[in-house]
């Protein structure tokens, strides 16, 4: 794995690594504590190719978005619980979260709940995402 393990995010701690969430709890305390930023979870099986390579994209762009966003990977067969709610099937999911609710992105063609396997991902496609949406929210009236 790409990723090694570490500790969940806290209220004030920037990460320049993607951060393996391996519980429930990890998951929700993510979340709950990151109140600025937005929190990017990309849901799969860690060992398959896609999952690794979209892994590997996510660390590349950690330090290029540190004050927009935190990077977070979530091993569905580990960490099941969210599986149903969040229709995870594919062989990986990217959402997107802030303020601890699921935000809508802009893709340039669409607006979208999530990313999957079908969207072409790339370094610059996900800085360009994240500095979109999190500039939306902090331009929106929430």
């Amino acid at each position: 794995k790409t990723v090694p393990p570490r500790s969940p995010i806290g209220a004030s701690r920037m990460t320049e690594r993607m951060v393996q969430l391996s519980s429930a709890s990890d998951v929700d305390q993510a979340l709950i504590n990151e109140n600025e930023r937005l929190v990017v979870i990309r849901w799969g099986r860690d060992e398959d190719p896609l999952c690794e390579a979209v892994d590997q994209i996510m660390e590349s762009v950690c330090s290029k978005c540190i004050n927009m966003a935190v990077f977070c990977s979530v091993d569905i067969e580990e960490v099941p619980d969210f599986n149903v709610e969040n229709k995870l099937y594919d062989p990986y999911t990217i959402m997107f979260y802030h303020k601890r609710r699921l935000v809508e992105i802009n893709t340039g063609v669409a607006l979208e709940a999530y990313l999957d396997a079908l969207y072409p991902i790339s370094e610059g496609s996900l800085v360009k995402i994240v500095e979109a949406t999190f500039k939306k929210l902090k331009t929106s009236k929430r």
